[in-house]
């Protein structure tokens, strides 16, 4: 069994193939349309099931967007805390000025030891944590969970 995978035999939940983030919205054309404009992001996808929705590959991860109609326990906008990180190359600072003069409402830049980073959220409120690897350990990290992404490898030994 391969540590940090979770398999029938380890819990109920089976094999997980992918992990998905659903951000609800309260207009998805309006949704969309502003994801292209403020933040440069394409649906890799716009479909229906039981609700339209948009799919977007965001770096390893599946962001989608539905109506806040399709949510089985919906919350106001903005009144959730999930958000999303994405880890950049691009110097943060330079994405925050780019950012905040599209009109995104973003935090101030946070430096830790090992990152630079900030906050932004979009037109109803879902958080996005933009940040870029500072020190070699946190680069290192980076690289090592990238790699597991790509062959699957998770916890392995």
């Amino acid at each position: 069994m391969t540590e940090g995978v979770v398999t029938e035999e380890r819990g109920p939940l089976g094999n997980i193939a992918l992990a998905a983030t659903t951000f609800y919205v309260s207009d998805l054309d309006g949704a969309i349309a502003w994801y292209a404009e403020m933040l440069g992001l394409e649906p890799m996808t716009v479909g229906s099931d039981a609700d339209r929705y948009a799919a977007y590959l965001v770096g390893a991860s599946i962001l989608v967007l539905e109506p806040r109609t399709a949510a089985l326990d919906p919350a106001g906008p903005g009144s959730e805390s999930t958000t999303v990180n994405l880890v950049t190359d691009r110097d943060p600072a330079a994405a925050r000025e780019d950012l905040v003069r599209r009109g995104v409402t973003c935090s101030e830049l946070v430096d830790s030891p090992n990152y630079s980073s900030f906050l932004l959220r979009d037109l109803d409120g879902n958080r996005f944590y933009l940040s870029r690897p500072l020190s070699p350990e946190a680069q290192q990290d980076l690289s090592d969970a990238a790699s597991a992404v790509t062959t699957g490898q998770i916890g392995t030994a």
